[in-house]
């Protein structure tokens, strides 16, 4: 598993979105529009973007490899949507 862990502006995103293009992978995201756009400007559009919406629905092809883009965005609409929780803290372990 890839975890891309570094400060705003780092270009983490720009990272994500070309290994899943490398992988032939999906991207996950809160913000669909948003990041098909910064696809677009990093000369990335051929990748798959896809929302909560398209993975409820089926909108998606699931033998692909997942990628998440602002893992806490994700979890925190996640648990809210189906549960009504605020997400309020995670761990997360890192490969050394």
């Amino acid at each position: 598993m890839k975890v891309i862990a570094r400060p705003v502006g780092t270009g983490k995103t720009k990272e994500l979105l070309m290994a899943a293009q490398a992988a032939d992978g999906i991207v996950l995201t809160s913000n669909k529009r948003g990041l098909q756009a910064k696809a677009q400007a990093y000369g990335i559009p051929e990748v798959t973007i896809v929302d909560w919406d398209d993975l409820i629905y089926g909108r998606m092809d699931t033998s692909k490899p997942l990628f998440v883009h602002k893992l806490d965005d994700v979890m925190k609409e996640y648990f809210y949507a189906d549960f009504g929780l605020n997400l309020e803290g995670y761990s997360i372990a890192t490969e050394v």
